[in-house]
């Protein structure tokens, strides 16, 4: 049976995550016991929607020992796979934070080279998994996939399934060229919109005109543009709404986005409320802010902290 949303991570990674009390320039530092953890966009995403009871699966490309290795971490979570086999070791990436100042460092590896024929394997699996109500799109492509990589697996997928909502978390051309080809909703940050556009919006009415103006240009049907401790700003073409952050001590902000967009896609699939889908991606972003680990929530938790997310609607500018 098809589950209800797919998940598509083109770069997954082995995460090891450690803390020191000071980063100090050619000392050895002695460092925290290390924890390791599956990333990757779209493999945050799927690990929120399953702990919130979504029927969710996640689609990745697998190499080597490493990727064996994350198989095994995501089957143990009994999360749903949707696999393909490459040739490269998938990568490592790791995260060190700075206990004595609260900052925190992460160093993004680029990942294996992907071949022609393991990019259209991978387009393969997802129009052979398509869900029935969501695809994510989510993450970096790894070396020697095209910018375009994207675009041309949404304009493949709404050739078998036209009515099937895409949801985008992506950045740079990457980013660009899907939205060129056009899609249901994409997760901008404020840097990232500021590169798309050629600008960083300064003010919430720039904000608004900025994502509406997507909209209008057929690029998406909803953005929500995430601000950090500005909370976000949810954009169709008829509403907006400013949803103000939960205050909560930060203990990492790796997969914060990431929850974000996997609340947000699962509260749509039980309504199609975006008012409060909006408050349970800001509850989720806000658990993430407080876990070291696995992006496994209490569902519970999550929808008792939501009904405290304050969302107040805003005026739209004129239409451009």
């Amino acid at each position: 049976m098809p589950a209800d949303i797919l998940t598509v991570t083109l770069n997954p990674t082995l995460d090891v995550s450690t803390s020191v009390d000071r980063l100090v320039n050619h000392a050895k530092l002695r460092c925290s016991n290390e924890q390791e953890q599956v990333g990757g966009g779209g493999i945050n995403v799927a690990q929120v929607i399953h702990s919130l009871g979504g029927h969710c699966q996640a689609m990745l490309p697998t190499g080597g020992t490493r990727g064996q290795e994350i198989v095994t971490r995501l089957e143990d979570s009994e999360l749903s796979l949707v696999t393909t086999v490459i040739d490269q070791q998938n990568r490592e990436c790791f995260n060190v934070f700075e206990s004595s100042t609260g900052h925190e460092y992460r160093f993004v590896l680029p990942g294996p080279t992907l071949s022609n024929a393991e990019q259209a394997a991978c387009i393969t699996a997802v129009l052979a998994a398509l869900p029935t109500q969501f695809l994510v799109l989510s993450g970096s492509l790894p070396p020697g996939v095209p910018e375009d990589f994207y675009a041309q697996l949404i304009r493949a997928v709404r050739a078998e399934a036209s009515h099937l909502p895409v949801v985008l978390d992506a950045s740079g051309q990457a980013l660009r060229h899907a939205l060129d080809a056009g899609v249901f909703l994409f997760k901008p940050s404020g840097e990232e919109l500021g590169a798309l556009i050629g600008q960083t919006p300064t003010t919430t009415h720039d904000c608004i005109a900025s994502c509406r103006a997507l909209v209008q240009q057929g690029k998406a049907q909803i953005v929500a543009l995430t601000l950090g401790a500005q909370g976000s700003i949810i954009v169709t073409d008829t509403h907006a709404w400013q949803v103000k952050p939960l205050p909560v001590p930060v203990t990492s902000t790796v997969g914060a986005g990431d929850s974000f967009v996997g609340g947000l896609v699962w509260s749509l699939t039980q309504n199609r409320d975006l008012e409060q889908a909006a408050r349970v991606a800001t509850a989720c972003s806000a658990a993430a802010l407080q876990t070291q680990g696995a992006l496994q929530f209490d569902k519970p938790n999550v929808l008792s902290i939501s009904h405290s997310v304050q969302v107040e609607t805003l005026s739209l500018p004129a239409a451009q």
